[in-house]
């Protein structure tokens, strides 16, 4: 377990997704509170950004060109002891466009035996995020999609307000 911020998590997955974004002059806002974007938190903070960069590929490749992409959160806490706590983070990717083929949903939540690359890379995230308690939910509205990404991380208490 490595001690980190969700800064330093989305710092590092939206570097290995700026090219793709930067290629499809895709606009990346952050919505996040500045005080989860703060917390420091423990966990596995390598598979964190992987599965974070992944989805945000994903939401880049079926963002039209010029298109906006956002990601807020929401973090609930359990006290679990004297100096953690469990925390709760919901991760929304949310993107305007078509939105992922069904055909890619079904292979992340590995009902298809003939995964694309891109579909294996998702069921992994989606396996990663289980190992982390958590899970993927995928959300399309009239002209926006979005990915609810769950994980369970403990947090420092002194870190928390």
């Amino acid at each position: 377990m490595h001690e980190f911020t969700m800064h330093e998590a989305l710092v590092a997955s939206l570097n290995q997704v700026r090219m793709k974004s930067n290629g499809k002059s895709i606009h990346i806002v952050n919505e996040m509170p500045e005080e989860i974007m703060a917390k420091t938190l423990f966990g596995d903070s390598i598979r964190l950004q992987q599965v974070i960069a992944d989805f945000l590929l994903v939401c880049i490749n079926f963002t039209p060109n010029g298109g906006l992409l956002s990601l807020a959160s929401c973090l609930s806490k359990d006290n679990i002891g004297k100096s953690i706590h469990l925390a709760h983070l919901d991760l929304r990717i949310s993107y305007v466009g078509g939105g992922v083929p069904e055909a890619l949903l079904n292979q992340m939540f590995g009902s298809d035996e003939d995964a694309t690359d891109e579909g294996l890379s998702l069921l992994i995230s989606r396996k990663l995020l289980k190992l982390m308690n958590g899970d993927v939910q995928y959300l399309r509205e009239a002209a926006r999609s979005t990915f609810i990404i769950s994980v369970e991380l403990a947090a420092a208490i002194k870190s928390l307000t």
